[in-house]
């Protein structure tokens, strides 16, 4: 019982090492294109309200971290929406040789579907595009681009599209993520 006891917290301490330690070694070197995910951020969030304008700041963490020994990156988003409440949700992403591009899976509170984004680094931008939906517009994909990266900080802003991706709304949503005091 011991030894399986001491055998198991060795093994959850090794791979904690590997989370901490950053991309897996035989993980592709692409995996390192979403690594200013990793820390803890805060950020101001606006969203586009129903007048079609940019609604009041919320306020929101953001941490990234490794995981699966260092393959994959996950961040956990929560904020607290104007109106009350708490909002909860996290993303897995892991770069896909094969398609040379990022397989992104986001699940949030209040709606346990997972929504499924494609990523690839454009110029010095990271885009996503994806997690179909529908609001009162009627249905629509997504358009995630995380801009201005720097260790200090970056952006990002939701673009929607109601025609399969033909025109987009700009500017649905912002962030402004700046690395938390430690």
């Amino acid at each position: 019982m011991i030894r399986s006891l001491c055998a198991f917290l060795g093994a959850l301490l090794c791979t904690v090492a590997l989370a901490a330690a950053g991309r897996h070694p035989d993980a592709p070197p692409e995996t390192d294109q979403f690594a200013f995910l990793i820390g803890t951020w805060d950020c101001t969030v606006r969203s586009m309200g129903p007048d079609g304008k940019l609604g009041p700041p919320a306020q929101a963490k953001w941490v990234g971290r490794w995981d699966l020994g260092g393959w994959a990156i996950r961040d956990d988003w929560t904020s607290n929406p104007p109106g009350g409440g708490t909002f909860r949700g996290f993303n897995i992403r892991s770069f896909n040789p094969r398609t040379r591009k990022w397989d992104n899976r986001w699940l949030q509170s209040g709606n346990l579907a997972w929504k499924y984004f494609e990523a690839e680094k454009v110029g010095d931008t990271m885009v996503m595009i994806g997690g179909e939906g529908s609001d009162p517009n009627g249905e629509f994909v997504d358009r995630n681009t995380f801009y201005d990266i720097g260790a200090a900080g970056w952006s990002w802003r939701k673009d929607r599209s109601y025609d399969g991706g033909e025109t987009w709304l700009e500017g649905v949503a912002e962030i402004r993520a700046v690395r938390a005091a430690d």
